[in-house]
């Protein structure tokens, strides 16, 4: 509950908590003021400007606005800290309308003390809340639920999400009516190799009761995955979480077959070799050797036939090799099954053919032009020739041979037509066999032939000889797969050809990036991309192409050779010496490219915007605002920042021309933005800010408020002080930490033995400027923390009463100082006596002095060494 405060409470500039006694001219020249939260606001939202506002009372002509430097702290931090930022002020105008401002970050109940020493002004009565502010999905913090991350396919995980508000504030449900739907969260698993592996489907997302988002999905996909989990298409930080998904149980159903190449037939003699890919529900691998079941049946007779040779074998995890001998001819249908769950496998029953056949993979002979490339939109071709493990050709009917030519990018197959040269018997009209992109066969009419080169085939025609030929469409690089049956011309390899693009399409061919508003001089790009009719890239044609400046206004005007980008893209760079108006035009051979003429304004360089990089600094623990524009050129008096990526490790919010960086909490290190400026004119400019967070010095998790020591006595007896820890972001980097006293000597105490590696290691311990009472630790954290409990102090001689030790910490970054009371207890030395240990007088003297202060050199007193150090 918001605490309301209507506060108007008169500060006496006396300072009566000092003390102090002014005279009664002083007091009546003294101003008074009144501090009070502008409109009685005094409750807030994390990035909320707060206002205090300032009225002088009396005796205006004795204030001095430039002398007047109140300081504010809050919750004992003075100005900008880890609670507020951005403390300002407006000492201008009526003095009884003076204001503080700053900005909240930090949620909770505060208390604010206004001082200043001038004026002698302590006000203390403020205080202000801060609730969290909104959800911002970047500085959430998301982990996995529960202690473990490892789960089975189809199976529900959980993550939680800890909202926080920019600022790194825990948001409340209790404090939030935001629903977490409207910030998109979404979840995605991915490979260590960055591809991805599945968009899991979210089935839960919602608060739970302690005030966190719980996120549930449906993993699916197995192996070692890590999960990004986004909000607002930004990435939460703790992702990537590393987790582990195994496959579920296995489904015969959904296991398939599968081949390196499925052919159309299979040779006599030769192995049906079949790849079975164990899968579950999911389509996972599931490892082990499955059990399944074959059978083999001709469709003819419809009799299973005996498989004598039926091997299984698993040759990757999930995946078996299942194989036997095709030792008759005829058409079947095999299936794979479970039995004795009366399921099979996907695609089953698989139908195939057994011919008779000799062919042989390496001695058959596959050659032309057509197998190593060809061109967009023409006609290629290549020979094959059939022979058997004899070298003697080997005769096959036409419908045996089948040509799959498939792009490597995106397996795109390029239709085939095959027609036989070499004809065993028959004759008729050539006719040949076309393969599709879904290699279905189909009789196609025979190429125009002379008289000698023509051929007759059907289906059944036996032929050792055959021309293949096809016309691609789409340039790349392609696998071309020959096969007679199952078996795998060229030496069972496929062969690689490259499609490249066909003659340029000028119609088609476009400028595809210019500037319209331009410098003058200044090398601008102009990037046309030719293509041809099936809209694939040209490469290596920049020498073809010309940039010509078409308008009347052409003087001062030059431009280089074009540049081939290597997709098909060309660039070219032109000057113009003069402001002015520009139409211009590309053109390929002579002919226009789209869009001709395109028109330049060219203006001088004092027309656009210039961003320069920004380079700030800003404590861990705190937040920094700052005009990214203020080092900008731009013309006119009116910019704005139009877009900013988002920072790696940080917030980063717009407050108009003013952008709030916030380090997410423990990071210190570099981190960067880019952001683009836009002038009244529409013209952008684009910079990156660079951001260093500093680590704060060493800070005091703990510290005793008063050191108990006895004079002339080691304190403590054994060990050390108990109560020294410090806290440091970098665990690693090394700190130091001076200890001295102004009465005496501080020193280590010796550590305990230890027969592991000591805690101790890497510590250096020396004294400052050879002076025995300071005593400098260099270290990591962690050994420096170990030394603190071992701290003694010993006081001067016959000291007694109230010392200091001062323990200042150091970075690479500046310096925090602690100051420790140490009451030294005096102890009650018994008297001393400096006498000689004999005098001697003269005889012929009467009654004189024993001892004359003046004349005699010795000492001759009593005295209490404790004189020197009583206060009473």
């Amino acid at each position: 509950m918001a605490i309301k405060m209507h506060l108007h409470i008169l500060v006496s500039l006396l300072a009566l908590s000092f003390g102090t006694e002014l005279s009664t001219s002083d007091e009546a020249a003294m101003p008074e003021f009144t501090f009070s939260w502008m409109d009685d606001k005094d409750t807030f939202q994390a990035g909320d400007t707060a206002t205090i506002r300032i009225r002088a009372l009396n005796n205006f002509d004795k204030l001095d606005k430039n002398a007047f430097k109140p300081t504010l702290t809050v919750n004992g931090k003075p100005g900008n800290s880890s609670f507020v930022s951005g403390v300002l002020s407006d000492f201008e105008g009526d003095p009884t309308s003076w204001k503080l401002f700053f900005t909240t970050i930090t949620a909770g109940l505060f208390n604010v003390m206004i001082n200043e020493d001038r004026y002698k002004v302590f006000d203390s009565s403020l205080h202000f809340q801060v609730h969290p502010g909104k959800m911002y999905p970047s500085g959430c913090v998301v982990s996995w639920m529960g202690s473990g991350h490892e789960f089975e396919a189809g199976t529900i995980a959980r993550v939680l999400i800890l909202p926080k508000d920019a600022f790194g504030n825990n948001i409340n449900i209790s404090e939030s009516s935001e629903d977490p739907k409207l910030h998109n969260f979404t979840v995605s698993a991915f490979y260590a190799n960055e591809s991805i592996a599945s968009l899991p489907e979210i089935t839960h997302l919602g608060w739970n009761e302690i005030g966190c988002i719980i996120v549930e999905f449906l993993v699916v996909k197995a192996g070692d995955l890590f999960l990004y989990v986004g909000g607002g298409n930004e990435t939460l930080n703790g992702s990537p979480l590393p987790f582990k998904v195994n496959p579920g149980p296995l489904e015969v159903s959904n296991s398939v077959a599968k081949w390196d190449f499925e052919p159309n037939a299979w040779q006599l003699y030769s192995k049906m070799e079949v790849l079975i890919h164990q899968q579950d529900r999911y389509g996972n691998l599931v490892p082990g050797l499955y059990a399944f079941d074959a059978e083999v049946v001709e469709i003819k007779t419809n009799l299973s036939i005996p498989l004598a040779d039926l091997h299984f074998e698993e040759v990757v995890a999930g995946i078996q090799l299942f194989s036997f001998s095709n030792l008759e001819p005829g058409n079947f249908l095999l299936t794979i099954s479970d039995m004795k769950h009366d399921k099979s496998i996907s695609n089953m029953p698989y139908a195939y053919n057994v011919f008779v056949g000799y062919c042989n993979g390496t001695n058959s002979v596959v050659n032309g032009s057509g197998l190593n490339s060809s061109t967009a939109g023409e006609r290629a071709e290549f020979s094959v020739y059939l022979n058997d493990a004899y070298q003697y050709p080997s005769p096959a009917e036409i419908e045996r041979l089948e040509v799959q030519i498939v792009r490597e990018i995106d397996s795109y197959r390029v239709q085939s037509s095959i027609f036989p040269m070499q004809i065993i018997n028959g004759t008729g009209p050539a006719r040949g066999i076309r393969y599709g992109a879904t290699s279905q066969i189909e009789i196609t009419p025979s190429p125009s032939m002379d008289s000698a080169n023509s051929s007759v085939g059907s289906f059944g025609t036996l032929a050792t000889a055959f021309n293949v030929v096809y016309t691609p469409d789409k340039s790349g690089i392609y696998r071309i797969y020959v096969l007679c049956g199952n078996i795998l011309l060229n030496g069972g390899q496929p062969c690689t050809m490259e499609v490249r693009g066909g003659e340029v399409n000028t119609s088609l061919s476009q400028v595809v990036k210019f500037s319209p508003k331009v410098p003058k001089m200044i090398n601008n790009d102009v990037v046309v991309q030719l293509v041809d009719s099936f809209f694939n890239p040209v490469l290596s044609q920049q020498s073809r192409l010309k940039l010509n400046i078409v308008s009347v206004n052409s003087s001062g005007f030059s431009s280089s050779m074009f540049v081939d980008n290597s997709n098909g893209s060309y660039t070219v760079h032109y000057l113009a010496e003069d402001v002015g108006s520009y139409e211009m035009c590309a053109s390929f051979e002579g002919k226009q490219v789209s869009p001709c003429p395109f028109g330049v304004n060219v203006y001088s360089s004092e027309y656009f915007p210039r961003a320069y990089i920004d380079t700030i600094s800003v404590w861990e623990d705190e937040s920094i605002a700052f005009d990214v524009l203020a080092n900008d050129y731009f013309a006119g008096k009116n910019a704005s920042v139009v877009e900013f990526s988002k920072p790696g490790h940080g917030s980063l919010l717009e407050f108009g021309r003013l952008l709030r960086y916030t380090p997410q909490k423990d990071y210190y290190g570099n981190d960067s933005f880019v952001y683009t400026m836009s002038d009244i004119n529409g013209n952008l400019a684009t910079a990156a800010v660079n951001i260093s967070v500093l680590t704060i010095p060493p800070q005091f998790v703990s510290f005793p408020t008063e050191l108990q020591a006895t004079e002339d006595e080691i304190s403590p007896r054994f060990g050390g002080f108990p109560g020294f820890e410090i806290r440091y972001s970098d665990m690693m980097e090394s700190i130091s930490v001076n200890l001295s006293a102004q009465s005496g000597t501080v020193f280590l105490a010796p550590m305990l033995m230890q027969f592991w590696e000591p805690v101790w290691t890497g510590l250096s311990v020396y004294t400052e400027d050879g002076e025995v009472k300071g005593l400098i630790l260099e270290g990591n954290v962690e050994v420096i923390n170990f030394a603190l409990q071992s701290i003694q102090y010993y006081g001067n001689e016959n000291f007694c009463g109230y010392d200091t030790v001062r323990v200042s910490t150091r970075n690479r970054n500046g310096v925090n100082v602690l100051d420790v009371p140490v009451l030294v207890e005096p102890i009650n030395d018994p008297p001393f006596i400096h006498a000689p240990a004999y005098i001697i007088l003269k005889n012929n003297e009467d009654e004189s002095l024993i001892y004359d202060r003046e004349k005699d050199k010795f000492e001759f007193c009593i005295g209490d060494p404790d004189l020197l150090a009583f206060h009473g």
